[in-house]
């Protein structure tokens, strides 16, 4: 098992080319948070994390993760456009976590990962900063620490998530935990990618988690609307209050100039 705070940032290798494609930058997730749907990955990217090469790896292209790089199959390579459209890890990082009886456990700090196949195992609580503060100004209230079970009954809004009582689990995983099953399986067969079967699985459960961008992204395409509307309103008021003015303003100068003309015709008679 591993953390996805530790694969962001890791070297991927297409091992059939024998080639760097770049490092993570971000994990893309299922709807239905059972497991990951591909990756981010960046190549040139510069220090302020601009810049380089961005390309989407699906899930069932991932061959192995060591412990320095993700290898993967560039034969199995083919991005898939509906990849951009799912969540992301930084879309579940965040959010609140409170039981059915009202315990509050934390926020997500990270999320558990089976290397072996890509199933998401649980969502980390109580390592960041804010639990640890308020465990030092709040003695009184235990402080939680483990992780929380990612095939629960889980009741996802926009901020909190809702979670049975049971689906704590106190401490963390070891290191292989949940992984010796997959990669014994792996080992009986040389030519299983458990990466991919896992991938291309039916979910057994519906859509939980979306992109938190997909609503500030509907807000931003309706706000130059409310400018239209005001300007489309206000612009008979403003061209026909002005109108009049701006014709009683360039009649003046006109009989002006015809008393200015007028002296001298008069003279030039006389």
């Amino acid at each position: 098992m591993i953390k996805g705070s530790q694969l962001v940032g890791r070297a991927v290798i297409d091992m059939e080319a024998a080639e760097r494609l770049g490092k993570i930058k971000e994990i893309i997730v299922q709807r239905d948070g059972e497991r990951v749907a591909g990756f981010i990955v960046v190549h040139g990217e510069t220090i302020v994390g601009s810049g380089g090469k961005r390309r989407i790896i699906p899930a069932s292209a991932v061959y192995s993760i060591g412990p320095d790089a993700m290898t993967v199959r560039g034969s199995s390579m083919q991005e898939l456009a509906e990849l951009d459209n799912l969540p992301r890890m930084s879309d579940i990082i965040g959010h609140k976590m409170i039981t059915q009886s009202g315990r509050l456990l934390g926020v997500i700090d990270d999320m558990l990962i089976n290397r072996a196949d890509g199933t998401i195992v649980g969502f980390v609580v109580g390592e960041n900063v804010r639990n640890r503060l308020e465990s030092i100004f709040n003695p009184q209230r235990p402080r939680v620490h483990g992780y929380v079970r990612a095939d629960a009954d889980l009741h996802v809004g926009k901020e909190l998530i809702v979670v049975p009582d049971d689906a704590l689990i106190e401490g963390g995983p070891s290191a292989h935990e949940h992984d010796g099953e997959t990669a014994g399986a792996k080992t009986d067969e040389a030519d299983s990618h458990p990466w991919e079967e896992r991938a291309l699985a039916e979910p057994t459960r519906p859509s939980i988690w979306t992109r938190r961008t997909e609503t500030p992204a509907r807000a931003r395409s309706e706000t130059p609307a409310e400018p239209i509307l005001k300007t489309e309103t206000a612009t008979p008021v403003e061209n026909y209050q002005p109108a009049e003015e701006a014709r009683g303003e360039t009649s003046q100068p006109d009989r002006e100039n015809e008393a200015i003309t007028i002296p001298p015709q008069d003279q030039s008679r006389t």
